[in-house]
C-alpha cells in the first residue's frame, strides 16, 4: 500500500514573538539590506518587503539569535545564466549564531540561504526556495542546523562542503524535517549534460551528520554528482521519508529503507509518485499562501536552438524554451523576427520546458532571429535573448 501523505507539521511559534528589538522592512526594495552588527535577539519583520535588487547578495545579516521573517527575495537571472556566475549569488547570507530565517519566498538564486562560519545552530523554516541554481540551503562550513517545513525546487537542495580547509563538522548534525525537495534539472550546470542536476545532498567527507524526518524528495534523472540518497556514513537518524524517483530504470543509489529498526525511506515511482509529489506541493502551498503582489516578471531563455541544438534549421524542427517565475508561468510564445510562430504554450513538459514543433519551410531561407516571450498571470512579460538561426530548405 502507498504511504499516507505526511500530515502538515504543527506551525511553530514565529520568531517574531521572541523578546528583543524589531526592525521593519517593507515595500519594493531595489537596494539590498546589510546589517552585520545587529543587537542580540533582533527581529527583522520583512513580511511586506520584496527585494528585487539585481545584486548578488540582497540580504546579509549578523547577530546572535536574530529572527528574519517573511517577504520575498527575488532573483532575475535567465535560465541560460552560466553556473559559474549563478553560484556566486546568495539570497540571504547568515553571519551570526542561532539565527532563524522563516516564511521567506526566494526564487531564482544560486545559493538560497547560506551560512558562513559564524552561522551555527541555524534554522530555516516555512519558506519556499524555487528555481535554485546551486545550494538552496548552503551549509559549507558544516554547521549544526535545522531545516523545517521548507519547499525547495533546486539544482542542489542541500549543500555541505568544506568551503575552507580545516573545517570539520563530522560531529555536527543537520536536521531536515517536514520538507519537500525537488532536484530540478537546470540549464546552467557545474558539469555534465544539460539540463542537469547536482545532487540532493552535495556533501563533503567532513560534512555534518543528517537527521531526516517526514520529508518528500523528488528526483527526475540521475545526477553527475553525489548524492541522491543520504551520503554513506552520514545518517544520524531517519524516519518517515518518501523518495519519488521519476527517472528510467531502478533508483541509481542505495536507498536506506530502514534505519535503527525504523522505516527510513519509501520509494515511489511513475504516475503514483508524481501524483504524490503534486498533492504534497499543493497542500504545502495551501498552508503557506503568498499574499504579496506579484512584482516580478518571468525569466526565459531559448534552450534549443540556443544552449543545445543546431542553429541551422530545415524541415520540421523542435523549438524549446526554458521559463520560470516566482509564481507561475502562464504561457510561452515563440517568435521569428518578432512575429508569432505557433500558438502560445500554457503547459510545461518536462518542468520549465516549453516545446513546439515548427515547419521551417513557412519562412524564406536565410538568417532569422528566434525569440521566446514568457508571461505570468499578473501580465508581466519577458522576451528572451534572441538566437540567430539559419533556415535552409
Amino acid at each position: 500500500p502507498l504511504p499516507p501523505p505526511p500530515p502538515p507539521p504543527p506551525s511553530p511559534a514565529s520568531c517574531l514573538t521572541q523578546a528583543g528589538p524589531t526592525i521593519t522592512l517593507s515595500g519594493r526594495r531595489t537596494t539590498g539590506y546589510e546589517n552585520t552588527s545587529l543587537a542580540d535577539n533582533t527581529k527583522i519583520d520583512a513580511s511586506t518587503a520584496q527585494f528585487i535588487t539585481g545584486t548578488k547578495i540582497p540580504v546579509h545579516i549578523a547577530g546572535s539569535h536574530v529572527c528574519y521573517h517573511g517577504g520575498e527575495v527575488i532573483g532575475q537571472w535567465p535560465p541560460s545564466t552560466p553556473w559559474t556566475f549563478a553560484y556566486t549569488t546568495y539570497g540571504i547570507v547568515v553571519s551570526g549564531p542561532n539565527t532563524t530565517v522563516e516564511n521567506v519566498v526566494m526564487p531564482n538564486f544560486g545559493n538560497g540561504v547560506s551560512m558562513d562560519q559564524n552561522g551555527a545552530n541555524f534554522t530555516v523554516r516555512s519558506s519556499y526556495l524555487s528555481y535554485g541554481r546551486d545550494g538552496s540551503i548552503e551549509n559549507d562550513f558544516d554547521l549544526t542546523g535545522t531545516v523545517d517545513d521548507v519547499l525547495i525546487e533546486s539544482y542542489l537542495p542541500f549543500g555541505s562542503e568544506e568551503y575552507v580547509s580545516g573545517v570539520d563538522g563530522s560531529n555536527n548534525v543537520e536536521t531536515i524535517k517536514n520538507s519537500l525537495a525537488y532536484l530540478e534539472p537546470m540549464d546552467g550546470v557545474y558539469s555534465g549534460p544539460v539540463p542537469g542536476t547536482a545532487g540532493m545532498f552535495v556533501w563533503g567527507p567532513k560534512g555534518p551528520q543528517l537527521a531526516l524526518y517526514n520529508n518528500v524528495f523528488r528526483v527526475d534523472q540521475n545526477s553527475n554528482e553525489r548524492y541522491l540518497a543520504p551520503p554513506p556514513g552520514k545518517l544520524a537518524d531517519c524516519q518517515g521519508n518518501v523518495m519519488i524517483w521519476l527517472g528510467s530504470g531502478p533508483f541509481p543509489e542505495t536507498l536506506p529503507t530502514t534505519f535503527n529498526g525504523k522505516q527510513c525511506y519509501t520509494l515511489m515511482t511513475g504516475q503514483a509518485g508524481l501524483d504524490y509529489w503534486n498533492n504534497a506541493v499543493t497542500r504545502w502551498k495551501a498552508n503557506h499562501p503568498n499574499v504579496l503582489p506579484d512584482i516580478a516578471p518571468p525569466v526565459v531563455s531559448l534552450f534549443s536552438p540556443g544552449i543545445v541544438g543546431s542553429t541551422t534549421l530545415s524541415g520540421s524542427v523542435g523549438l524549446t524554451a526554458t521559463a520560470a517565475d516566482d509564481r507561475h508561468v502562464a504561457g510561452v510564445q515563440f517568435e521569428m523576427d518578432g512575429q508569432n510562430i505557433g500558438s502560445e504554450l500554457t503547459n510545461d513538459s518536462p518542468t520549465s520546458k516549453y516545446t513546439i514543433s515548427w515547419d521551417s519551410r513557412t519562412v524564406a531561407n536565410g538568417t532569422h532571429t528566434l525569440t521566446a516571450t514568457a508571461r505570468d498571470a499578473a501580465g508581466h512579460t519577458t522576451t528572451s535573448a534572441g538566437v540567430s538561426v539559419t533556415v535552409s530548405n
